[in-house]
């Protein structure tokens, strides 16, 4: 068997290189097997996703209870003014409601912030 000469290895060399190249690239493109998402099918997929978040709103919104301001808790309508009495024994906010009621609420101090309520 006779050695191979310099540029014969060197062209061995780089036909091999192509081709190993040539396959690893081949195995990553993927195969005929291979389904491709399209753009059809991905608006189907989002339009499903859609429903779907539709479909758990309308569940949450009947679960939760509604808002229901008309108790006495709070009075419908402007406030007229609001005051805040601190420094004595019933510490309060007072909201003066534009019809005529008052509304106290007691407050206490809690590491360096009035709450209220």
């Amino acid at each position: 068997m006779q050695p191979i000469s310099a540029p014969a290895f060197r062209s061995l060399a780089i036909a091999v290189t192509t081709v190993v190249t040539a396959i690893q690239i081949s195995a990553c493109s993927g195969g005929p097997g291979e389904q491709r998402t399209t753009d059809s099918s991905r608006d189907a997929e989002i339009s499903a996703l859609t429903t779907r978040i539709d479909q758990l709103e309308r569940r949450v919104s009947e679960g939760m209870p509604g808002s229901n301001d008309s108790g006495e808790r709070v009075p419908p309508g402007p406030i007229k003014s609001i005051t805040f009495r601190s420094g004595t024994a019933d510490d309060r906010l007072r909201i003066y409601w534009e019809d005529g009621k008052v509304s106290s609420l007691p407050c206490t101090l809690e590491q360096g912030t009035w709450a209220c309520g």
